[in-house]
């Protein structure tokens, strides 16, 4: 009887062994299954970080965009910057650091604080500026990086634009179109630009030219009025009158008939002489002489 008893007990504890062993290795593989996937996510990232260089400083409000390089040059400098912003954010490239042809680095962009309120109404657009070891800068504008995970960076036409595929419709975007004709807009603007510059500066040396011109004759007729007040002081320069000639006028001499006229017969005058005091006798007392007594007839 206690033979049974006790070999039942032997069984039951057996059995509840069993079943928990049962329950334990059970339990052991449903924390094996997500740990296992968690350490595959781990490693697939830590893969992808260590495949691509990365720029940028990773954070939980930055943009993760994939860039490859086929603009057919090594870049020197990449930085990047709101379309509505100010300034463009530092080199993002460290230092000696260059992205070489058909390479592919991971690049973080944290937006401003600006930016991220903009985002809220309006999807924001961003600037990405390339530079070349020749000195050469390219702008890439009007780029949605949120609507980006991978992008190629391509330079044609002397124009920079992306390649993308869009994470939000999953069409295949290239920005070349804009690129050139936002070219096409900043020539005409620079050409109107110079233009008008080249009018203004023409239309200012023709006023500084009868400026010029103005000032020398007022300089000339300062010093003539100078040099005429200096002289008047000293002599005064005759004035030189030109003769006028006069045609003589010929006069017809005008002929007078000489008159005639009559003799004047003067009568003698006859004199009566002066008594001589007798010793003179008068030839007339004496009654001799032509007259027989009557004078003395004078001439």
């Amino acid at each position: 009887m206690k033979k049974r008893i006790f070999t039942k007990i032997l069984v039951i504890a057996a059995a509840c062994l069993v079943l928990g062993c049962g329950k334990k290795e059970d339990g052991t593989q449903k924390t094996e299954g997500p740990e296992t996937e968690i350490n595959d996510g781990k490693e697939v990232e830590q893969e992808e970080k260590s495949e691509y260089r990365t720029i940028g400083e990773e954070s939980g409000d930055a943009l993760r965009l994939l860039l490859t390089n086929q603009t057919g040059s090594e870049i020197t400098g990449l930085s990047v910057k709101a379309s509505s912003g100010e300034e463009a954010s530092e080199n993002l490239l460290g230092e000696d650091m260059k992205i070489g042809i058909e390479e592919t680095i991971c690049m973080y962009y944290t937006p401003g604080k600006a930016d991220s309120e903009q985002g809220e109404k309006v999807r924001t657009t961003y600037d990405i500026s390339l530079s070349y070891e020749d000195g050469r800068v390219v702008e890439i504008t009007g780029l949605e990086l949120d609507d980006m995970e991978k992008a190629e960076l391509c330079f044609e036409e002397e124009v920079g634009f992306v390649k993308y595929t869009s994470a939000d419709s999953g069409k295949e975007i290239s920005t070349k179109e804009t690129a050139l004709a936002l070219r096409a807009q900043q020539q005409a603007k620079a050409a109107a630009e110079k233009q008008k510059k080249a009018e203004a500066e023409a239309a200012a040396a023709e006023q500084a030219k009868k400026d010029a011109q103005a000032a020398a004759a007022a300089q000339a007729q300062a010093e003539t009025a100078a040099q005429t007040q200096y002289e008047q002081q000293y002599y005064e320069q005759p004035v030189y009158q030109e003769p006028v000639y006069e045609e003589p006028v010929y006069q017809e001499p005008v002929y007078e008939e000489p008159v005639y006229q009559e003799p004047v017969y003067e009568e003698p005058v006859y004199e009566e002489p002066a008594d001589s005091g007798g010793q003179n006798q008068d030839v007339s007392q004496s009654g001799e002489g032509c007259l027989g007594g009557q004078g003395v007839l004078r001439y």
